[in-house]
């Protein structure tokens, strides 16, 4: 079966190669990514001179990799834990931190720097993404609560002045289809406006992978289970559409405003609830409205920037996935605020001076019947931030340093809920976060750079009240929770200056305290508690080189690849224990040609390495063949903790695109090209091979 599919994509290849040859060079392809500015320092620092760990998946990358939404762009492209389920749900983590579906997380997702009103990656489509930045460590000290482990700016389209546009479209395995258009112009004297419409579609059950590239144990298998090799998902369709709009204002010569709108909107999303469908099918709804401002007034030596922005999420979970079927939960997060930042310029320094107002607020509903409520999931709560910060830039010859501080009062109010047996509560919280940078050229090809800082999270409403039911698991809060705060550092060393080699290793600690552990304690009951520290530290690679510059600079022979280890990953709870839901290493690689002729093709793995989970599905004796001296008894842990050390994997993708004049693109992509059947989160087998074709017009 590999063997023909193989044959079959070259064939499909061939013409493409053909064609590619009677192409015109396309120099845009030469990009100075130094030069990048990153927008999520918020004193628009160039990426060369910038202390912290900093990844840029640019425009190229974006389109050529295999994805429906972000969310598989990051997982595909870049080294970070994932958490994922079918029904349009995907979260990550970053350095050790969790990803985490049911609640805030550990990595800040921002819109043009502003919070994007979900962590959900698998409702933001790429189509009107322009570049992804990826800053690594706290930056707490910039964005508060909720950046301990990093922050991932997603920087939009600019709107143009010469009218331009496109569309493109796609179809393939499980009736997957997808269409994008996009449009902007000029349409008055200083008004520049961009539109856009998407909408993705898997029609048909996705076929779960039929083989494993790397062995597996026995035990790996039944985790898997092995009636689910080749077998269907079902209920794993989906239909999402997102709209976009920009108006760019200038107002004289020093005063700019800008306004991005986003609504996404989706019914009838499929959830298998896990391959065996213990929790039964059903469906959800999800509908998001985001708005994000900006005013910029700029002189020669001074960047004044205020930016407003609120958005509303509403999900609607019903009890089944039939026509009659009720909605049995809901709940709407609005988040609004107002962030202000003056950057002042006095030669080699920079000084940044700001104030955030944040408000999160969550409303939540359940109902057993129709018209019959019951106890909701978590309480309705508000949490209020108000902070100022500062932070100073200096770079002199080799030189770049950067500190900086932040002050933060945080309020959290809950209401009251009879049905949960928890009373209203007002909570307040004062920190400060402080960090350092510095980063010194020793030669043209050597840099070094290391950054120490502080982060902090407030936890979530359902950890300290509340009571709810999965499974036969009932789920309690804790009214005596902590606030989490971490302080980490860095240090790492780069090579080349990026035309032949880039390379970059980095080694990072983290030292927690507070950290938010789930406690087992009771039979049947989970609840939640602070455990006493917590320490990760391990070590990052990244590395590119266009080998092909070595004879040429016709055409682009790219090999990249990295790595995140995380050497230690454990907490203190009585005894130490290794951290659950992060995996000991994460990977990707891969090879790409560009013969700057149109003509590009490419081939990218990921690899993901073990990590360990609780066996919930043991509840529902849905694996018999796992007994209890399979569980996990090493990092702190014993059969009686019932933790399953999940298999690695290496997930394949494969991609080929022609352009045509510059104006028609033609090309494949395959997602998991050798057949893996995975997981990113314990029982919910992920889709196996899939190929999409794909045509693209611009005008």
């Amino acid at each position: 079966m590999t063997t023909k599919f193989l044959h079959g994509a070259l064939l499909m290849l061939l013409p493409l190669c053909a064609f590619a040859q009677s192409e015109q060079a396309d120099t845009a392809k030469n990009l100075q990514i130094e030069e990048a500015v990153i927008t999520a320092t918020r004193m628009q620092l160039k990426l060369k001179n910038i202390p912290q760990k900093v990844e840029i998946l640019d425009n190229s990358v974006i389109n050529s990799t295999p994805q429906d939404n972000l969310g598989d762009i990051l997982k595909r492209r870049t080294n970070l834990d994932v958490i994922q389920y079918p029904g349009a749900m995907t979260t990550v983590g970053l350095r050790g931190f969790p990803a985490t579906a049911h609640s805030r997380n550990y990595t800040l997702i921002l819109m043009d720097g502003l919070p994007a009103g979900t962590n959900n990656l698998a409702t933001i489509p790429s189509e009107f993404i322009e570049r992804v930045e990826i800053v690594k460590g706290p930056y707490s000290v910039l964005y508060g609560s909720d950046a301990m482990g990093g922050v991932i700016n997603i920087i939009t389209k600019k709107s143009t002045i010469k009218p331009q546009g496109g569309a493109s479209t796609g179809a393939g395995n499980f009736g997957q289809t997808y269409f994008n258009g996009y449009a902007s112009g000029a349409i008055a004297k200083n008004l520049l406006v961009s539109l856009s419409y998407s909408r993705t579609e898997q029609n048909s059950d996705y076929r779960i992978g039929s083989r494993n590239i790397l062995k597996k144990t026995e035990l790996e298998k039944y985790i898997l289970d092995n009636k689910s090799y080749g077998d269907i998902m079902e209920n794993s369709k989906f239909r999402i559409s997102q709209f976009n709009g920009k108006i760019e204002y200038k107002i004289g010569k020093k005063v700019i405003a800008n306004l991005y709108s986003s609504l996404m909107l989706s019914n009838d999303i499929e959830t298998p609830g896990n391959y065996w469908h213990s929790y039964g099918k059903s469906k959800k709804e999800i509908t998001r409205f985001a708005n994000y401002g900006e005013v910029r007034y700029e002189e020669k030596n001074n960047l004044l920037i205020i930016s407003p922005y609120a958005s509303i999420q509403n999900e609607a979970n019903y009890n089944n996935n039939t026509d009659v079927a009720f909605i049995n939960s809901k709940e709407e997060i609005n988040q609004s605020g107002i962030k202000i930042g003056n950057t002042h310029t006095w030669g080699n320094l920079k000084w940044l001076a700001g104030m955030d107002y944040d408000i999160y607020d969550v409303r939540s509903e359940r109902f057993s019947s129709k018209l019959t409520p019951t106890n909701p999931y978590r309480p309705d709560h508000t949490r209020g931030a108000l902070s100022l910060f500062t932070q100073l830039a200096y770079s002199y010859d080799k030189l770049f340093l950067s500190a900086g501080g932040r002050f933060n009062y945080i309020t959290y109010k809950m209401k009251a809920n009879k049905p949960m047996g928890s009373e209203e509560k007002s909570s307040s919280y004062i920190n400060f976060n402080p960090s350092f940078g510095v980063k010194y050229n020793l030669h043209s090809l050597i840099s070094i750079h290391g950054s120490i800082g502080s982060g902090f999270y407030v936890p979530d409403a359902y950890k300290s009240a509340g009571a709810y039911m999965i499974g036969n698991k009932q789920y309690v809060g804790n009214p005596n929770l902590k606030p989490e705060s971490t302080t980490s550092f860095d240090f790492g060393v780069k090579l080349g200056e990026g035309k032949l080699l880039d390379l970059d290793l980095t080694y990072f600690q983290n030292f927690y305290l507070n950290k938010i552990v789930t406690d087992n304690s009771q039979k049947d009951v989970v609840t939640y508690k602070n455990a006493s520290s917590g320490k990760m530290n391990g070590l990052e690679f990244l590395a590119s080189s266009n080998i092909a510059r070595l004879w040429t600079n016709l055409f682009k022979v790219e090999l990249y690849g990295g790595f995140t280890w995380l050497i230690n990953n454990t907490f203190k709870d009585g005894i130490t224990k290794s951290t659950l839901y992060t995996r000991e290493v994460t990977a990707n690689m891969g090879l790409i040609f560009d013969n700057f002729k149109g003509f590009e093709v490419g081939i990218n793995g990921r690899y993901s390495g073990h990590r360990l989970e609780n066996d919930w599905m043991v509840w529902d004796n849905l694996r018999p063949d796992i007994k209890s001296t399979d569980y996990y008894s090493k990092g702190g842990y014993s059969e009686a903790d019932q933790i399953l050390r999940h298999p690695s994997y290496l997930v394949v993708d494969a991609h080929a695109f022609y352009s045509i004049s510059g104006r028609f693109r033609i090309g494949i992509t395959s997602s998991n090209l050798l057949d893996e059947n995975y997981t990113e989160k314990d029982g919910y087998n992920m889709p196996g091979r899939s190929v999409m074709g794909h045509f693209s017009i611009r005008f």
